[in-house]
């Protein structure tokens, strides 16, 4: 319960400080737009996850993400990247896959390297067992990504809060954090 008026409280603080910010050079719907440019991306993932569950260990993950110039919102400065991920984890009698958005903004730090910070929504079918369940799940990261021509390249740590799942005789949080590097194309 306390989570979920956290997320509210969080959610509504946002949409309060962002109502403002449309009229300072924001642009709504840049996809309707005939200079819009989705550049788009596809990448695998792999890297370390660590979930918060009794008896189960860190152990490696993998993916394939899709991404691309929000279509929904474009900020005066800077971008706003739509990542859409899907990723599965399997250790310890423990498998979770995890399908996710976390849109990123993004700041420049070089030539081709930008860093970027943002939340997400996401659902995890979990099975622990013979018993499965999925959730919702709220994250929060922070990536590195690097575009040269055709080659993507980045990195992203992320931290997953869920809602508990119920596996029978016990109910339990799905909460984990990950370490991700990613390799894929620019389209």
């Amino acid at each position: 319960m306390i989570k979920q008026k956290t997320v509210l409280a969080v959610g509504g603080a946002l949409l309060a400080a962002s109502t403002p910010a449309m009229a300072d050079g924001w642009q709504v719907l840049p996809a309707t737009q005939s200079d819009y440019e989705a550049q788009a991306s596809i990448a695998v993932l792999g890297g370390l996850q660590d979930p918060d569950v009794a008896n189960v260990d860190a152990a490696g993950v993998a993916g394939l993400e899709v991404s691309l110039s929000c279509p929904t919102l474009k900020p005066p400065q800077g971008e706003i990247r739509q990542q859409i991920s899907i990723t599965r984890f399997d250790n310890d009698g423990l498998e979770m896959t995890s399908v996710e958005i976390n849109p990123h903004y993004l700041m420049p730090l070089g030539e081709n390297l930008d860093l970027g910070v943002g939340p997400g929504l996401g659902y995890v079918s979990a099975e622990k067992g013979s018993e499965d369940d999925g959730v919702f799940a709220l994250q929060a990261g922070a990536s590195l990504h690097y575009r040269s021509g055709p080659l993507f390249l980045g990195a992203e740590a992320r931290y997953q809060f869920t809602q508990e799942a119920d596996f029978g005789s016990d109910d339990e949080d799905l909460n984990n954090y990950r370490l991700l590097g990613k390799a894929g194309v620019n389209f």
